[in-house]
């Protein structure tokens, strides 16, 4: 089986709709104060914020498997000299192969080429089970961030 590394376009957001919706559905599934957001949050909602982005401030980084099927995919974007991991997801059947790590590192060499001086990632609350992937690529727990509910 091989898998390729792609970068799509804003315009080709739809390709990873259907991940991105699994995603979603794990957010809620595991999240212990948000439920009804994540029942409520479209792809449509999410992708307002990246369709208002020219390409050189957001990257949609894919991983296709030998048939073309994209089995996971990465968004970064840039917003002054602050780079963000926006949203990262691998198919479950293709997890602990190394291709979550692929993309991250992708999306950090593309923030270094872009000058950011600060690299962040958001995880939602109840999935703290990804701290120790990110932690491998250098992220830590700086603040918590807590909202009305």
């Amino acid at each position: 089986m091989d898998f390729k590394l792609k970068v799509i376009k804003i315009e080709e957001l739809h390709l990873i709709k259907e991940l991105w919706e699994k995603l979603n559905q794990l957010h809620m599934k595991d999240s212990k104060f948000f439920k009804e957001h994540y029942a409520t949050f479209t792809f449509q909602k999410r992708c307002e914020k990246f369709r208002t982005m020219t390409d050189k401030d957001i990257r949609v980084a894919v991983i296709e498997k030998d048939d073309l099927e994209i089995i996971g995919y990465c968004i970064s974007t840039v917003h002054k000299e602050v780079g963000e991991i926006e949203s990262l997801f691998i198919e479950e059947a293709y997890r602990y192969q190394g291709l979550g790590n692929l993309l991250v590192n992708e999306a950090i060499d593309w923030l270094k080429e872009k000058n950011c001086k600060k690299f962040c990632v958001a995880v939602a609350d109840g999935h703290e089970s990804v701290f120790d992937f990110y932690r491998k690529h250098g992220f830590y727990p700086r603040l918590t961030y807590l909202e009305l509910k």
